[in-house]
């Protein structure tokens, strides 16, 4: 066998840059959506899945790309970076001849090689192993690892004109998936819809997902509704019920996730850090239901404050009109 039908044996599998492309497009993803995500820019993208190593950064970025890369598409990081140190390796070979040169001479040709039926044993004893370990490898990985979540619509920033959004993403088949605190179906591929009412303004929606081991991931995106005018529904509403709206401010003295419903819907669900601030107003309730009741301060029109408990524990509180209830 020449050094040349080698070399040509060695790269008919899919490069590292095809299987980047391959598991981007099987999950129908765009580039501009990989670097909206990854903050890494579309020719850099573009470049690492063509195989243009030329056209990339110095290397000490070409590996926080790719690792930037693979987390996002939710594979190893490190089988990626071996790929590409593999595909490095040969380029350097490549570049130079009199390496191969030096090759030819030793090795002429191959020898044949017959496998006898104890050599054929022996090499399904060991594929079998091989499979086994590999299982363990992936359950452990599985087990250790937050479960892969993409959330394939809307996109963060997305401004819409209808009063419904219909979630659309992906994750680990078995995985328990959460909208603003909701369960919705996963399939057996990992993929899941679910269809969320929204309010006019700013909409803050949180997707959790949950594998078997207990591992989570979360993602938030915010989505802006802009409603057309409901034909003074709003002018419409009986004086009194405005009197009696309910305006309230969550501020959290320590981390804390909490989730809001207003007037029995939930407008927002996310972690807080100590310090940050959110007003909400509604008609006729406002429940909040933090995990650390004592984290949370909660604020009145009239400038007065209260904690949310008096304990650490979780809880569920809920304001009207003339206070808390």
């Amino acid at each position: 066998m020449t050094a040349a039908n080698f070399i040509r044996k060695k790269v008919g599998s899919l490069t590292l840059g095809e299987k980047l492309r391959k598991v981007r497009t099987d999950n129908r993803i765009s580039l501009a959506e990989v670097s909206r995500a990854t903050k890494i820019q579309v020719k850099y993208l573009e470049a690492l899945e063509s195989g243009a190593y030329g056209a990339l950064p110095p290397e000490v970025y070409v590996r926080g790309f790719l690792r930037g890369y693979a987390s996002f598409l939710g594979i190893p990081e490190d089988a990626i970076i071996r790929l590409y140190d593999r595909e490095r390796s040969i380029r350097d070979n490549l570049a130079k001849p009199e390496v191969f040169s030096r090759f030819r001479l030793r090795v002429p040709s191959l020898p044949h090689i017959a496998l006898s039926a104890r050599g054929l044993v022996v090499s399904v004893i060991v594929f079998i192993v091989l499979g086994f370990f590999s299982y363990l490898y992936f359950e452990f990985r599985s087990f250790v690892s937050e479960p892969r979540l993409l959330i394939l619509s809307p996109l963060d920033g997305d401004t819409v004109t209808e009063a419904k959004a219909v979630i659309r993403g992906e994750t680990d088949p078995r995985a328990t998936v959460r909208i603003n605190g909701g369960e919705t179906t996963v399939d057996e591929r990992g993929t899941f819809v679910e269809e969320l009412s929204l309010n006019a303004g700013l909409n803050v929606i949180s997707v959790s997902s949950t594998n078997r081991f207990g591992k989570t991931r979360e993602r938030t995106i915010s989505v802006s509704a802009a409603l057309p005018d409901q034909g003074g529904t709003d002018t419409a509403l009986p004086d009194p019920v405005k009197e009696k709206s309910v305006q309230i401010s969550i501020r959290a003295v320590s981390p804390a996730t909490v989730s809001v419903r207003v007037d029995s819907e939930i407008v927002w669900s996310g972690k807080l850090s100590a310090g940050d601030a959110k007003p909400f107003e509604a008609f006729k309730t406002v429940e909040i239901t933090s995990d650390i009741g004592n984290a949370v301060q909660i604020g009145r029109s009239d400038g007065s404050e209260e904690v949310l408990s008096g304990n650490a524990k979780s809880a569920t509180v809920v304001f009207g009109p003339n206070g808390r209830q």
